[in-house]
């Protein structure tokens, strides 16, 4: 039986939530108003900060994977220390990881944002 990590397991949440995104960015060309923030998904408050304001790659990668485990495990953890010190990890392991660093800056770059 193969162990499933906890990088793994954000790569599977990343995967679905890219996934989604390009359905949605299909749904949306359509076009609907825009959506209240609290609406929003992870990977449009993402795209959305970093247009505003001018982030660098590697801190976009981090609003993103902390966007989805806020999604994944809910926003009542935000302000968890705890759980701020699990995104630090993840965000550790994914960057010294080459497949997960690859695949972050994938994702990145669909979003749109890519520096």
């Amino acid at each position: 039986m193969t162990r499933i990590t906890n990088v793994d397991q954000v790569l599977i949440i990343l995967r679905a939530q890219l996934e989604r995104a390009s359905r949605n960015r299909k749904k949306a060309a359509s076009a609907a108003p825009k959506r209240d923030r609290a609406r929003q998904g992870p990977l449009e408050r993402v795209q959305q900060l970093a247009a505003a304001e001018g982030l660098s790659e590697t801190e976009i990668g981090g609003a993103l994977i902390e966007s989805l485990l806020l999604e994944e495990f809910g926003p009542a953890l935000a302000n968890d220390p705890q759980f701020l010190r699990v995104t630090q990890e993840v965000k550790r392991l994914m960057r010294e990881d080459e497949a997960s660093a690859l695949l972050l800056k994938q994702a990145i770059t669909q979003l749109g944002v890519a520096r």
